[in-house]
């Protein structure tokens, strides 16, 4: 409607404009006197059909006027409605963009439901997959403004860095309202997160008792570690000279006779062939089921679809890779070894104390009257959704866990913490199903940072209950 009245305004404009022209130029002569020099008609002249018809056309335009505006202003809440709509999808479009050329996938997973993200242990030195949070489920547990708080300085000793200009990231304040838009686009429906975290809690639990087999595991990866450094230095004199043979080939690769015309000669073919089977009898792990035996009448010997040159040309780069890794290896040997074997140490001790361990038996009879079934729910309640930061080391695995409620961003919460903070474990139940909220206080003394997340949107109120007996109890692994 509101398009409709422009176009005719806009159209009675230019007819008028039209008329004055044309009356203007109508008779005119070349000795004509200006209109504002002669002498106008007298007001008998005026006063006829002239005037009336002068005034019906200002009645019908003022009426027009009087019926356009009002129809054009009643369409401009649905107007600035649509803009809304509009401005809030290319908002989406644009935080989905950030959010795919900063690689946020790459820790949080494929459509930010949970992933892994590459750290470095700062106490043992090790590599480890750090467990990154779910995103899509994340305004169930902090408010907008408390998550661009997290985007704009990022989350120290851990992967996550900064991202906001105040941080010392790299996007503005603008690109940050953009990826909370994309964020809140692409959150679960309640229903589903309940049951995410109903399933994070039944995977806690399993956890408690593969923990073990993992500790062994990080042990067995770090001796396996170790023996390669060691090996390096052997593995890399045999290495580097075929990969320098490898290099020479391709670079003489088009020289020769080349019967199926693939690009690479038949005598290139055969050499890489040889030199592929023979980083393999090394015995070297990088070169496990290494060898490829090009055809030189084949164009395509290994079926990948861009013919032998691209084949030969990567398993080139391949030798290379792994010969520049052990010749790094070899020349740090001394560093490496004694770094891999602080690690080594650190799981070995891990092993032994078991900080990760949980008695669920002592749990149930020190604080839910025997019942493990009971303990073994609230652990698992604590395991999913507050050690992460409440206990030191969690996140990077069992053999990097201290002891639950060790504290980590969060506080620490053993040694009857939460019964000092919370009097009431009405107050507790409260706290931490809405969270904490900056410079709000909570509990005797207490003052929110807005850090604490609120678990009311995901966590039924017996949930709530049974972590809150378990953290006040006298036992907490």
């Amino acid at each position: 409607m509101s398009s409709i009245v422009i176009v005719v305004v806009a159209l009675g404009a230019l007819a008028w404009l039209a008329f004055l022209v044309a009356t203007g130029l109508r008779g005119r002569t070349k000795d004509e006197v200006a209109p504002n020099l002669e002498l106008f008609k007298t007001d008998d002249e005026l006063e006829t059909s002239r005037l009336d018809r002068v005034l019906a056309v200002s009645v019908i335009l003022a009426g027009f006027l009087a019926i356009s505006l009002p129809v054009y202003w009643l369409g401009e809440f649905n107007r600035q409605a649509d803009f809304e709509v509009e401005f809030e999808e290319i908002a989406i479009e644009r935080g989905e963009l950030h959010v795919d050329e900063y690689l946020c996938a790459q820790c949080h997973g494929a459509g930010l439901a949970g992933g892994v993200a590459a750290y470095v242990d700062a106490r043992s030195g090790i590599s480890v997959s750090w467990a990154a949070p779910a995103l899509n489920d994340i305004y169930y547990r902090y408010s907008r403004d408390e998550v661009k708080f997290w985007l704009q300085y990022g989350r120290a000793n851990s992967p996550m860095p900064a991202w906001g200009e105040l941080g010392n990231g790299p996007m503005n304040d603008a690109q940050l309202d953009e990826i909370l838009d994309y964020l809140d686009h692409i959150q679960v429906p309640q229903s589903e997160a309940v049951a995410n975290t109903a399933t994070q809690i039944d995977l806690a639990v399993a956890a408690l008792d593969t923990a073990d087999a993992l500790v062994l595991d990080t042990i067995a990866k770090q001796e396996a570690l170790i023996a390669f450094y060691e090996a390096a230095p052997a593995f890399s004199a045999q290495v580097q000279p075929i990969a320098d043979q490898a290099r020479a080939l391709l670079a003489e690769a088009e020289v020769g006779i080349d019967v199926d015309e693939d690009g690479v000669s038949d005598r290139v073919e055969v050499a890489v062939s040889a030199l592929t089977a023979q980083a393999e009898a090394t015995g070297f792990d990088g070169f496990v089921s290494f060898t490829r035996q090009f055809d030189p009448r084949n164009p395509d010997t290994v079926g990948a679809g861009d013919g032998d040159a691209a084949s030969i040309g990567a398993a080139v780069v391949k030798i290379e890779q792994e010969a520049l890794t052990l010749a790094v290896a070899a020349e740090n040997l001394d560093r490496l070894l004694s770094q891999a074997q602080v690690g080594l140490e650190f799981v070995q001790n891990a092993a032994e104390e078991r900080k990760y361990a949980f008695d669920v038996q002592a749990v149930a009879d020190a604080t839910f009257d025997g019942n493990a079934a009971d303990a073994t729910r609230a652990i698992g309640i604590y395991q999913a959704n507050c050690a992460r930061c409440h206990t030191s080391g969690y996140s990077e695995g069992p053999a990097f866990a201290q002891e639950a409620g060790a504290g980590a961003l969060g506080p620490a919460l053993w040694d009857g913490r939460p019964n000092v903070q919370f009097a009431d474990p009405a107050d507790m139940k409260d706290f931490i199903a809405n969270g904490s909220e900056i410079g709000k206080g909570y509990g005797i003394n207490g003052i929110g940072r807005g850090y604490m997340p609120g678990f009311g949107a995901v966590l039924s109120g017996d949930d709530l209950d049974l972590v809150i007996q378990y953290l006040r109890g006298e036992v907490l692994r």
